[in-house]
């Protein structure tokens, strides 16, 4: 299963990302993103996905997530109700240099494989996370650092992703990689270039075919057409009156034939039926 890259939008005025959501189910697919993630699982069931950990997950779940680290939570085909979760996401310099947060900053790098609370720890956080979208920035800020350090201090935590899993980049090379992604997010709806997402990256364009493939397990070009299905497919849901042509011409395909082969071999379904499978379903 390949991860498609998910680009976190911030408010203006956010430093992080806080956002409580309540939908039909989760719908967001395998992904990963240059931030780290503290996701609480306020309702629903299924399975828990991070990296090649998979577990049932149910209320309460509690899992903090290293960047560039796979992961999605996915409901059974069966579930009905509403399916809530709070989620925080926060790049980790956003904490800063202080010593005092050495702690934290451990603990991030544990997350690196995802690390999961329970007992006392989780429920503590738990209520600090409620309301915390509420707040206004300066206090959210604080919340989200008294958090952290609540959670580094906790025991009986669990890493979930096995020791031998390389996430999708490391803290050495984040930063060139983010700039990539940044590159291919800005500049999908109108061509992307593999030679300036390798001058961005600081490499020959030989040496960033190799680099690309070795860190994401596949071609730069696969990874493209990776994150142009992964919009067009929330953007069939989100827009269920706009033509499949246009939405396919909004998001760089010029031919439609190479648009509907590159789209049935990822997703397995042609973009009509895909639409209409995931008919009434509310993405994240």
């Amino acid at each position: 299963m390949l991860a498609q890259f998910e680009k976190v939008s911030l408010k203006a005025g956010e430093s992080f990302a806080c956002r409580e959501f309540a939908t039909a189910r989760f719908f967001s697919p395998f992904h990963f993103h240059p931030e780290c993630e503290l996701t609480l699982i306020e309702a629903s069931h299924g399975l828990r996905f991070v990296g090649d950990s998979i577990e049932r997950f149910g209320a309460g779940d509690l899992v903090l997530l290293g960047p560039g680290l796979p992961h999605y939570w996915n409901n059974p085909p069966d579930w009905r109700g509403k399916a809530k979760s709070i989620v925080v996401q926060f790049l980790p310099e956003v904490l800063g240099p202080a010593p005092e947060l050495a702690a934290v900053r451990a603990l991030l790098q544990r997350a690196g494989r995802g690390v999961h609370f329970t007992g006392r720890a989780a429920r503590e956080a738990t209520i600090r996370l409620r309301g915390m979208s509420d707040l206004a920035p300066l206090p959210r800020l604080l919340r989200l650092i008294e958090t952290l350090h609540l959670l580094a201090a906790a025991r009986g935590t669990r890493l979930l992703a096995s020791a031998g899993y390389a996430p999708v980049f490391n803290w050495e090379d984040q930063g060139r990689l983010a700039r990539v992604l940044d590159y291919v997010n800005a500049a999908l709806t109108e061509g992307v270039e593999q030679r300036e997402a390798a001058r961005r990256a600081g490499l020959t364009p030989a040496g960033f075919s190799r680099y690309f493939r070795r860190k994401l397990g596949h071609t730069f070009e696969s990874f493209v057409n990776e994150v142009r299905v992964g919009r067009i497919c929330r953007a069939l849901i989100d827009e269920p009156e706009r033509a499949v042509a246009e939405i396919a011409f909004a998001h760089g395909y010029n031919n439609l034939a190479n648009f509907n082969r590159q789209f049935l071999r990822r997703t397995g379904l042609s973009p009509v039926a895909y639409r209409r499978k995931h008919r009434g379903t509310v993405t994240l």
